[in-house]
């Protein structure tokens, strides 16, 4: 399947081909170009003008009138056709430009801008009738119908945001939060570091409950998968930064890695267990499930593994090697957890394109699918935001990143590539979002600064079920999307630090 077609023919089409923003991409369902161009022709081809005026002008003592008539009936159909292109192009145009009623999108709010950017803490959530953006100097609620702030959460002074959960369960998120550490100050201090676990409730803001971590040193950076929320529960990593030496038992602020996956409830916060990590390995990532908590664990000092642990009582369940072939290093291929159930791991370094290869395992650990570059017509595909790879009904749905022109969808079972659409047409597409059995998908016009596009498939097949336009550019390029969310039929793009955190989107 390709969107190349919806983008080629329509009667209306020349008047704009530079910029292919008429005909084509509107024709082929009938709602614009083709259709307007349909209705013009018609309307000026069945005026009659030729046989009415032949007859009245041959019958006798009507001439005159029907002389009149001639005239008025010619200057009549001129007009009507002038009319008749004039709409259709103007029909056209609109379309193309994101102005025609039904067959665009108009901006309904926007948040203000962030004028600066934020290096760690940056996610997005939605709950309700709030969409919630965090970076590091806060978090902040904003009303889905209107856009108003509606609440405002900042870390006490001197502190910030540096690793939030992915995903938000039952209306709350965690975000981990500290205070930078004098450098070369050993162990960081209590206050030191991405020490304080907080959880949120996205309604209105509030702090439910603070639980300590112990960080690994006093830095505040952009980690990943510190927090996890999943199955009722708030999971937490606890670290130190020197668990791969002997000499390290027993230091000062030395955190045992067999206890150091812990589990509080999501509401309360009331401590629930701590997990059993496999001996000899020590925890680098975690996400959770209602059916499964899993950890990426370092074991033999550099070779990183996924443990699976019960989410009643922490219990270990296996432990697997993410490749068979070879010993994954942290710092060389950096993995990091794209869901729990199912589990999906992201790892880079796996070959030389630079782009990463995902990973997913089956509930006993076993290894299934391996969505790798260059194999079965697979494309270099992006993970590193939700807007660029979605997980769903057992599939992934992605971005090809090299040119991001792209979208296709895997299973994840068997790593096959169910189906790819080519949008090179297009140009960039600029995230996407798997929901109700659809992808919907942001698309930069023909590199156009002035207008962006909708794109709707069918998640199944990929084949084109719906094509809208915006008047105006939704992101200047595809790494400013991080999120895509639907509230009562808006469509609203989460954006990352130092732009408009939200704007949302309805049918003209």
């Amino acid at each position: 399947m390709t969107a190349t077609g919806t983008k080629t023919g329509g009667g209306t089409g020349g008047a704009n081909s530079g910029r292919g923003t008429t005909g084509g991409a509107k024709s082929g369902r009938g709602t614009t170009g083709g259709a307007a161009g349909g209705r013009g022709g018609g309307a000026t081809r069945g005026s009659g003008t030729g046989g009415t005026t032949r007859g009245n002008a041959g019958g006798g003592g009507t001439r005159t009138t029907g002389s009149r008539l001639v005239r008025y009936t010619v200057v009549g159909g001129v007009v009507l056709a002038l009319l008749a292109g004039v709409g259709a192009i103007t029909a056209g145009v609109l379309s193309g430009e994101g102005y025609l009623p039904g067959d665009s999108l108009r901006e309904v709010w926007t948040t203000e801008r962030e004028t600066v950017g934020s290096d760690s803490g940056n996610g997005a959530w939605a709950a309700g009738d709030t969409v919630v953006s965090s970076r590091s100097d806060g978090v902040t609620g904003f009303d889905a119908r209107s856009g108003a702030r509606r609440w405002r959460y900042a870390p006490p002074a001197g502190e910030a945001v540096c690793s939030v959960s992915r995903t938000a369960e039952d209306g709350v998120a965690l975000i981990a939060q500290g205070a930078r550490g004098v450098p070369g100050a050993e162990p960081a201090g209590a206050r030191e570091g991405c020490a304080t676990v907080v959880a949120l409730d996205l309604a209105d803001g509030r702090a439910l409950w603070r639980a300590a971590r112990t960080p690994g040193d006093g830095e505040i950076r952009d980690e990943k998968d510190v927090v996890a929320v999943g199955g009722g529960l708030a999971v937490v990593r606890d670290e130190y930064a020197y668990w791969g030496y002997d000499w390290a038992d027993g230091q000062p602020g030395f955190v045992r890695p067999d206890r150091a996956v812990r589990a509080l409830d999501l509401r309360t916060g009331k401590p629930r267990w701590s997990a059993a990590v496999p001996k000899g390995c020590f925890p680098r990532g975690v996400a959770a499930g209602k059916r499964q908590v899993l950890a990426l664990v370092v074991c033999g000092g550099d070779d990183v593994r996924l443990a699976s642990f019960d989410p009643a009582d922490g219990s270990h369940r296996w432990t697997t090697e993410l490749d068979e072939r070879r010993v994954l290093g942290w710092v060389t291929h950096m993995p990091v957890l794209l869901s729990a159930e199912p589990a999906v791991v992201s790892v880079d370094g796996l070959d030389m394109s630079g782009y990463p290869t995902v990973l997913s395992f089956g509930d006993d650990g076993s290894r299934q699918g391996r969505i790798a570059p260059g194999t079965d017509g697979v494309g270099r595909v992006s993970t590193a935001a939700p807007a660029q790879a979605q997980i769903a009904y057992g599939r992934l749905y992605a971005i090809e990143a090299y040119d991001h022109e792209t979208i296709t969808a895997f299973d994840l079972r068997s790593g096959r590539r169910l189906w790819h659409a080519d949008l090179a047409d297009l140009e960039d597409v600029l995230g996407l979002r798997v929901a109700d059995g659809r992808v919907t998908a942001l698309v930069d016009l023909y590199a156009s600064r002035g207008e962006d596009g909708l794109l709707v498939l069918d998640a199944d097949t990929g084949e084109e079920r719906d094509m809208r336009t915006f008047p105006d550019s939704v992101a200047a390029f595809p790494d400013e999307i991080r999120d895509l969310f639907a509230y009562e039929g808006r469509l609203i793009p989460a954006r990352t630090g130092g732009y408009r955190p939200f704007t949302a989107y309805e049918e003209r």
